[in-house]
């Protein structure tokens, strides 16, 4: 028996003493050929090797795990036994606290919802200076410290001190970490990266938000508050675990775009699992306990919720941190267009199959690297490199995970013949953040139920508008026909409704590709359209001393009389 111990044991050590030399052999060939490259980013910040639910740590795959799927589907069962699930993820999830000097200017709510503020007495009361604390969810993904939740738990849209601020983390084992590190923050996604040190850490596996179809079991998991810090100590219910639903996928709803957030990607996952304040940042997980994204909103009308819950999708996730650890910043790629879904009268004018699409409205006034490669106002960006567009969502993200300098091909259909075509574009970096038009709005015309098919009541040249309403509207220096006055339940105002504006002061441009310079021009147009016809408009107004103007491509389907 000891003779055989022996024996192996030898034979273990051999083989040990092998790999070992073959280690060291292979790691000088690859220094001597410059395979191992350093920067100060990954020398700081190494790159990060994500978890799926094959090699989930510790303790192997997550329950009812499957190897992740070759394209990208994911692999959950359809299971509603969740206690496993919870079980292994709770681990990875985390509070985080924060604490600043700060100014009270109102509360938009973690997560965000619709905003509430107290009386100007007591508002005012509130402007100086005081230490607040606030805080959010976020959770481990991987096993030296990085931690992922939302820019808008480290970076409120309150104003407060950078410098006064401190955070700290606490695992669901009741650990507290005060060492934390900001690596890197995207107001755009509402993506921010953390890193703690000092401990050990327990990763999540990540999955597939573009294989999770909707209807499939979710759980959200974070630690929502039951007060808001700035009135009094902050409690929160920490690790708290709710399930629901996908609800719906490619949700745009308008709560990160804003003038000061022009380059806002908002492409959610919407879920009826509950989520409040506080859970903002930690992950919605399928039901083999694979992250699927980042809870992140609410829409509500008091600030709690009310069935609808938004993530951003862990692909998106995984494209900004990638970049935060290796670059320091997100390297976000442009095709330079202002673009919006497309509607149902737009696909009936376009010819589309199904309502699905982005509109070119207008270009970057910069240099946009889409309009250089031929694409024009009022074209409809319906895939990617051959992969299809579901709408502007889908667009961005698409663009999104791809580098400045790649040749995209972009197939569309082009507005002057309806039919399928496509540009190749290359991709431009993202610079300085500039604020977009601001809308302008119009005096609401008084109703009068007349007028010509579209609905409108008076039309002129710009010459023949009175100077009041020219100034009004910022016609100085323009020409073409100025719509003045329509029917509010015509089908030109009710569509321009759908889109926030309201008909008096633009300039009609184009009419199914028929030029417009003047109001005879315009009135020949619109005499030959026909009662349920689809109707595709280029107007156009300027803004309010800026010297941009405002496009809209807009289709409408003509009533029938």
């Amino acid at each position: 028996m000891l003779k055989r111990f022996g024996t192996a044991a030898t034979v273990r050590i051999n083989l040990f003493l092998t790999a070992a030399i073959a280690f060291a052999f292979g790691l000088g060939l690859a220094s001597a050929l410059d395979l191992t490259p350093a920067s100060l980013a990954t020398d700081h910040h190494p790159p990060l090797r994500w978890l799926t639910s094959a090699d989930a740590a510790p303790g192997g795959p997550a329950v009812g795990a499957g190897d992740v799927a070759q394209d990208g589907a994911s692999s959950a069962p359809a299971s509603t036994d969740f206690v496993d699930v919870a079980r292994r993820v709770a681990p990875g999830v985390v509070t985080i606290s924060v604490e600043a000097e700060a100014e009270f200017d109102g509360f938009d709510g973690l997560p965000f919802g619709f905003p509430f503020r107290r009386d100007n007495e007591e508002q005012e009361e509130d402007s100086r200076p005081q230490l607040r604390r606030w805080g959010g969810s976020g959770f481990v993904i991987s096993e030296d410290g990085y931690v992922v939740t939302n820019n808008h738990v480290v970076n409120p849209s309150f104003r407060f001190d950078a410098a006064s601020r401190s955070i700290s983390v606490t695992l669901s084992d009741g650990r507290l970490f005060e060492d934390v590190e900001i690596v890197g923050a995207d107001r755009q996604t509402d993506v921010a990266l953390l890193r703690v040190s000092g401990g050990e850490f327990t990763p999540l596996a990540v999955g597939s938000s573009e294989g999770t179809e909707v209807g499939e079991w979710v759980l959200a998991i974070g630690s929502p508050g039951l007060e808001l810090g700035f009135f009094g100590p902050r409690r929160t219910l920490d690790t708290t675990v709710t399930a629901g639903i996908v609800s719906a996928k490619g949700r745009g709803i308008g709560i990160l775009s804003n003038s000061s957030n022009p380059f806002a990607i908002e492409d959610f996952i919407q879920t009826d699992a509950v989520i409040n304040r506080g859970n903002s940042g930690g992950p919605l997980v399928n039901s083999a306990g694979e992250v699927i994204g980042v809870n992140t909103a609410i829409l509500s009308d008091d600030g709690n919720f009310q069935g609808y819950g938004f993530a951003v999708p862990i692909e998106l996730v995984r494209d900004v941190v990638d970049d935060l650890i290796e670059f320091g910043q997100v390297n976000r790629a442009l095709i330079g267009v202002s673009i919006r879904d497309v509607t149902a009268a737009d696909a009936q004018f376009y010819g589309l199959d199904a309502v699905e699409g982005a509109v070119v409205v207008s270009f970057a006034d910069d240099g946009s690297p889409a309009e250089e490669a031929g694409v024009e106002a009022g074209d409809v960006i319906v895939g990617v490199e051959g992969a299809s567009v579901s709408g502007v969502s889908e667009l961005q993200r698409r663009i999104r995970s791809r580098a400045p300098g790649e040749l995209v091909r972009l197939d569309i259909v082009r507005r002057a013949t309806r039919l399928p075509d496509a540009a190749r574009v290359e991709l431009a970096a993202a610079g300085t953040e500039e604020a977009p038009s601001r809308r302008i709005e119009a005096p609401r015309s008084a109703q009068r139920p007349s007028g010509d098919i579209l609905g409108v009541v008076d039309v002129l040249a710009v010459d023949d508008i009175p100077r009041s309403r020219a100034r009004d509207w910022n016609l100085a220096g323009q020409d073409g026909a100025v719509i003045v006055e329509a029917d509010l339940t015509g089908p030109l105002a009710r569509s321009l409704s759908n889109v926030g504006a309201e008909p008096g002061g633009w300039i009609v441009r184009d009419v199914n590709g028929a030029p417009v310079t003047n109001a005879e021009e315009y009135e020949l147009v619109v005499s030959g359209l026909e009662p349920g016809q689809a109707v595709n408009l280029i107007l156009e107004r300027p803004s309010d001393g800026r010297g941009q103007t405002i496009r809209l491509v807009q289709s409408l389907i003509l009533p029938r009389r």
